[in-house]
């Protein structure tokens, strides 16, 4: 009887993730995904499938790893501008890292994939409708303790601080310095407070 190879589906995900991200999808083939991951085509698409459903692990574990959890903090009846201002700055903080490999997964996607494919558009956008709809909760419950301008428009406000997220990773894949991305940042917080 043949053995199957031994690994750890979190850690092998992690590295496609960085490999998707660096490289986007179609640049990235599954002999590139076994050596990432030292993981056998065999036990990759045993415990993921064919290369697009492992993709769209990918995907999801970005997410997660694009701080989720800070994200769910918004949802807390005493999030703050503070509170949105941190998830700027810890996503800045990762994307001025060294690691250059390192690349947005959703930047790749957006525009390698998302503009031919209606299954990965419509992944994008429930992502990007969370996100919006996350930051938009937590200026109003902001607003609601009187640190949020009463006349902002939470909605409207929730979709600029989405395309800004982006715009920043855009910005910061181009070389352009922390300087500039924390200016940014500030520049598109400050107007909204109290």
């Amino acid at each position: 009887m043949v053995r199957t190879r031994q690994f750890d589906p979190d850690v092998a995900l992690g590295k496609v993730v960085d490999l998707f991200a660096a490289r986007g999808y179609a640049e990235t083939s599954m002999e590139d995904i076994v050596r990432a991951t030292g993981v056998s085509r065999y036990g990759l698409y045993g415990t993921f499938g064919n290369k697009r459903e492992l993709f769209e692990k990918a995907l999801e574990t970005f997410a997660e790893r694009m701080g989720k959890r800070s994200f769910l903090r918004l949802l807390d009846e005493d999030a703050s501008l503070a509170s949105i201002r941190r998830i700027f700055s810890e996503r800045v903080d990762e994307m001025c890292c060294k690691d250059t490999e390192r690349g947005c997964l959703f930047i790749h996607t957006s525009m390698e994939l998302a503009p031919g494919n209606d299954e990965i558009r419509d992944v994008l956008q429930k992502f990007l409708g969370r996100m919006s709809k996350t930051f938009s909760i937590g200026l109003a419950n902001a607003q609601r303790n009187g640190e949020v301008r009463a006349d902002l428009d939470v909605g409207a406000a929730g979709d600029l601080l989405t395309s800004t997220m982006f715009g920043l990773a855009v910005l910061a894949r181009s070389g352009f310095q922390r300087d500039v991305l924390e200016s940014i940042v500030e520049q598109t917080l400050a107007p909204m407070a109290a």
